[in-house]
């Protein structure tokens, strides 16, 4: 291992050394006899082991510094998340690099020894995403995705393109009018990066087992749902999820109300979960309860208009690719997984989440993480 600091600035006054990396976080460090500033130093040229560092810490201050306060101060460092291993840093000038630039350097924040900016990134890059439509929201995910330079992407949809989807569905061109909507979605993918892999699947969602068909054919490591018909469809792209341990993220509007939620199964709660809930409150239900339940029903009655225009989509879309990279990246913890974020597009955008709870009674209570495990995605290119 050979630890390397990230892009850190530094300044000393007096016997104390301020070190700031991002605006969130700022520390101080007593320093009177300049050890730690050289160790910067030192972690800035990388190149060193913790006992190379050592030694020329020893040899610049003209005395010894032991092994272990050097790696004292490593981990402490680590622990604020200046340091990566250089030994697992791309190069500097590789296309690859190039093209990821941007990509890379936002996962060095959260980079450890463990994991480098390029280790988080490699795994977009081996990942594969099956996304379930490709209209209003997926027009926006499918574009972040590609940004990001997942590897394979596996786009389902069974519609053309009419002239009522250009208010949100930016993939398309007039001049597709007509055409499957998922076959110019995928020559999009391909034109704007060909190192994606897309392939284009004409299908029609009826029922679970058609959700089941295409998690054993193309074995995703997550899934992308944007399908809002027929009515049931998100309980059985839950249930069939669930039931192969494949993580999933979705995101809708109802009128005036965003909805970004995921379910990582094994860890969090399920719309199963919600299900049964919901059924054991309508038993129970009295007075404001048993109105407001009603009044879901009523809801659920009328008929349907797609008022998503683009800022919602976009922004739905966005958050929901956001959720995508926590799973593939496990950078940090999926936020919305059984814990969705709610949007009030009457209220300037407020936000809200609402936790599910996890139902013991829920076929999601029997599945273990990585109780359905898939093969790894080829590596992209």
């Amino acid at each position: 291992m050979l630890p390397q600091l990230k892009d850190v600035a530094w300044k000393r006054s007096g016997a104390d050394v301020q070190v700031v990396y991002d605006l969130r976080e700022s520390f101080v460090v007593t320093d009177a006899n300049g050890t730690f500033e050289t160790l910067l130093e030192l972690l800035r040229e990388g190149g060193r082991g913790i006992e190379e560092l050592a030694a020329a810490l020893s040899q610049r201050s003209g005395r010894e510094v032991p092994v272990d306060d050097v790696e004292a101060a490593i981990q402490a460092l680590d622990g604020h998340r200046l340091l990566q291993n250089g030994e697992r840093l791309g190069r500097p000038g590789d296309t690859a690099n190039d093209r990821h630039y941007s990509n890379v350097a936002f996962f060095e924040s959260f980079a450890t020894l463990a994991r480098s900016n390029t280790d988080l990134h490699s795994r977009i890059r081996r990942s594969h995403v099956l996304v379930l439509g490709t209209g209003g929201l997926n027009s926006t995910t499918i574009p972040h995705l590609c940004g990001l330079g997942v590897g394979r992407l596996t786009l389902t949809d069974r519609d053309v393109v009419q002239p009522r989807n250009f208010a949100r569905q930016y993939l398309y061109r007039w001049r597709d009018l007509g055409r499957s909507k998922v076959d110019a979605a995928a020559g999009w993918v391909r034109e704007f990066d060909p190192d994606v892999r897309a392939r284009a699947i004409t299908a029609s969602i009826d029922g679970p087992t058609d959700v089941l068909r295409l998690l054993d054919e193309v074995a995703p490591d997550i899934v992308m749902s944007g399908v809002d018909s027929p009515d049931g469809v998100d309980d059985w792209v839950d249930g069939a999820c669930v039931t192969r341990g494949v993580p999933y993220v979705r995101a809708g509007l109802w009128v005036t109300q965003g909805i970004v939620w995921s379910v990582d199964p094994g860890r969090s709660a399920c719309r199963g979960c919600v299900r049964i809930t919901a059924e054991e409150a309508r038993a129970t239900a009295v007075d404001d309860s048993a109105l407001a339940l009603a009044g879901m029903d009523l809801f659920r009655a009328k008929p349907r208009t797609n008022r998503a225009i683009g800022p919602v989509a976009g922004l739905l879309g966005s958050l929901a690719a956001f959720e995508v990279v926590r799973y593939l990246t496990r950078f940090e913890s999926p936020v919305y997984a059984g814990n969705p974020l709610e949007v009030d597009f009457a209220a300037g955008c407020a936000m809200r989440t609402v936790a599910w709870r996890r139902n013991a009674g829920c076929a999601c209570a029997a599945t273990t993480v990585g109780s359905q495990p898939r093969p790894t995605a080829d590596a992209a290119g």
